[in-house]
């Protein structure tokens, strides 16, 4: 993308901040993962962080400091890249959780699982500690070597991301209702 992710305005705001609102009508606290450098820029510097301990190791970094912050508990990650995310889609999430398995989680249309749109396990916390060890960061393998939860997203299009300035110029042209439909 060539930019902060969290800080492209979709809705009239920075998407962290919007994101934070969202999850904040779901969850009792919100904390955003960044790491070092962000914790000091706006708006990061005025929401509650959890600041990455190992650089360059993408969303796993921030899912281990959560833990590492608060080790018994589950977390709903959510990316800021997810401009369609929406509360219909996360209350599903939250309310099928299982922790009996590692992660609760979606799957898209391909049949890929989503680790960023997913409830975390406490009992995952190993299972991400030992693949960032051994240099495999990806969140994805966890959920693929299971126990996960999986789940059809209620909303076409939801976890549709965005990494690139075209597909950002699309996603604001239908959030503002100037393009075609959400993503499929």
């Amino acid at each position: 993308m060539g930019q902060d992710k969290g800080l492209l305005v979709y809705r009239g705001s920075p998407q962290v901040l919007w994101l934070a609102g969202l999850l904040a009508e779901l969850c009792e606290a919100v904390y955003v993962s960044v790491n070092p450098e962000q914790r000091t820029v706006d708006p990061y510097a005025t929401l509650p962080t959890l600041v990455d301990r190992t650089p360059d190791q993408g969303p796993a970094a921030g899912l281990l400091a959560a833990w590492e912050a608060q080790p018994e508990s589950a977390w709903l990650v959510v990316a800021v890249d997810l401009p369609f995310i929406d509360e219909e889609s996360l209350v599903m999430l939250t309310e099928a959780r299982s922790p009996l398995s590692r992660a609760t989680a979606f799957r898209h249309p391909s049949g890929v699982l989503e680790p960023v749109c997913a409830v975390w396990e406490p009992s995952a916390r190993a299972a991400v500690a030992d693949r960032v060890a051994a240099g495999d960061r990806s969140l994805r393998r966890v959920l693929e070597a299971g126990p996960t939860t999986v789940l059809t997203p209620p909303v076409p299009g939801a976890l549709a991301s965005v990494n690139t300035p075209a597909e950002y110029r699309e996603s604001l042209a239908t959030l503002t209702g100037r393009g075609s439909k959400a993503p499929r």
